[in-house]
């Protein structure tokens, strides 16, 4: 979305940062030990490993001989970002709103605040680690390096030190032995599970944070990570099962249920632009989809239309987009979407289901069925009205009359069975939430399956 040249300039302020003078980075961490350096450490290298705005890390040796790595806070950070991003807050409720007529600057930067000052505290980012290590123990090609409880503080953190070949080191990494194409697999698999099924993601993947080690990739730098409720993964995969079914009704539904937008919001405009967006991509091959593209379009449509994402969003937008960038490089001739497809066929169809029937999207979903449905008994009644009062018009052909009748009741029977079956799945779902109800709630769960076994045999049946 940036010149080539700009993104070049901006990737240095990954690790390329003027380092803190020795002596400092000594005092800062005898301070978060609450004791001298010796007796933690036997060594500890003076030349940082890198150099950030944050913080910078250090080599070391624990006293049991474990090679590590020290990540200390750079000082007076907290106070210096509090009276900068406060200032810019104060600054910004002066900027014209018709210079940025879709966003709220005020909101955006005290958001950028908040988020950086939990960045901060390196005990969330421990805590972050220790969760990502446990959702991912399964996965045999993604590690994390072993942090340290004991040494973690909100300005320093301690892990096992990882000697390792950065994932954008290409030539390092085949002189190594690894297959590229493997690798990036692995990388986008990976990326997958962490976004639709654990719904807990790596939020700043750019090559810096990502190491090759004995077959294995290593995910550093747990700083910013996002999280996706249930809710928020059903959505999306509504959107992405839209998107290849080229659904503008269901593309326009997941759209907003990741947003926030305005009452006064244009939803036929919204439609439009949707329909427009879909009709670009339905005669490209698949195999050539960018989801770098597919993103850009999206957040056009949200810009045109006044809608807000939610700030995990924009995470997940900004990490997509690093991790789509890291697997061309590495797989060129890796059908994405393919890949994708064939994941979600093999390992995502009962997490989905279970993320579909949860009690939260469950109940939201039969709060809206019945907000829509109020006024069917009251046309049911009409209509049933009209026909005991002789006042309904049928156009009827009556050529094979006793078959039609036959075909007629057997529609019948099925619109009933299906009415009975939803009735009682509703009437199931709102007892469930009550415990002192759940034994009728499983056996109107039990009937709702019989007549569902039901259903399916009148549709069967010749």
């Amino acid at each position: 979305m940036f010149p080539e040249a700009y993104v070049k300039e901006l990737s240095k302020l990954q690790s390329n940062v003027l380092p803190l003078p020795t002596e400092l980075v000594m005092e800062a961490i005898s301070d978060e030990l609450s004791g001298p350096v010796s007796a933690y450490f036997t060594e500890i290298t003076p030349e940082p490993l890198a150099s950030g705005s944050v913080a910078q890390t250090h080599r070391a040796r624990l006293l049991n001989g474990r090679d590590v790595i020290i990540k200390i806070q750079r000082p007076h950070l907290p106070e210096i970002i509090e009276q900068d991003l406060t200032l810019l807050i104060r600054l910004s409720r002066r900027v014209p709103k018709a210079l940025l007529p879709m966003v709220n600057l005020p909101e955006v930067l005290q958001q950028i605040k908040e988020s950086l000052t939990r960045e901060i505290d390196f005990r969330n980012e421990a805590h972050a680690m220790i969760t990502f290590a446990e959702l991912n123990q399964n996965v045999k090609c993604v590690a994390i390096p072993e942090v340290y409880d004991e040494f973690t503080t909100p300005r320093m953190i301690v892990e096992d030190y990882v000697s390792g070949i950065p994932i954008n080191h290409y030539d390092e990494l085949v002189k190594a032995g690894y297959d590229l194409e493997d690798v990036g697999k692995k990388l986008m698999l990976s990326f997958i599970k962490q976004v639709f099924k654990d719904g807990f993601f790596h939020g700043d993947p750019h090559p810096g944070n990502l190491f090759i080690s004995e077959g294995k990739i290593y995910f550093i730098d747990f700083g910013i990570m996002g999280k996706l409720e249930n809710g928020m993964r059903v959505a999306l995969n509504d959107i992405l099962y839209s998107f290849t079914a080229q659904d503008v009704e269901g593309m326009m539904q997941g759209i907003l249920a990741v947003t926030s937008f305005d009452t006064s919001m244009n939803k036929t405009a919204l439609a439009q632009d949707v329909e427009r967006m879909l009709a670009k991509y339905s005669s490209l091959d698949i195999g050539a989809l960018s989801i770098t593209d597919l993103i850009e379009d999206l957040l056009n449509v949200f810009v045109k239309n006044g809608l807000k994402a939610s700030p995990q969003i924009t995470i997940l937008e900004k990490a997509a987009l690093q991790i789509e960038g890291i697997f061309r490089e590495l797989a060129p001739e890796v059908d994405l979407m393919t890949l994708a497809k064939n994941y979600f066929l093999e390992n995502m169809g009962p997490d989905m289901l279970k993320q579909a029937l949860n009690k939260e999207t469950l109940l939201i979903e039969l709060f809206y069925q019945l907000k829509n449905g109020k006024n069917i008994p009251r046309r049911l009644n009409q209509l049933l009205e009209q026909v005991l009062n002789g006042r309904i018009l049928v156009n009827h052909d009556l050529y094979d009359y006793t078959n039609r009748i036959k075909f007629f009741n057997r529609v019948a029977n099925r619109f009933v069975v299906s009415i009975l079956f939803f009735a009682v799945l509703m009437a199931a779902v709102i007892l469930s939430f009550n415990p002192q109800m759940t034994p009728v709630s499983i056996g109107l769960f039990a009937m709702s399956g019989l007549l569902f076994v039901w259903d399916l045999l009148l549709i069967l049946k010749k």
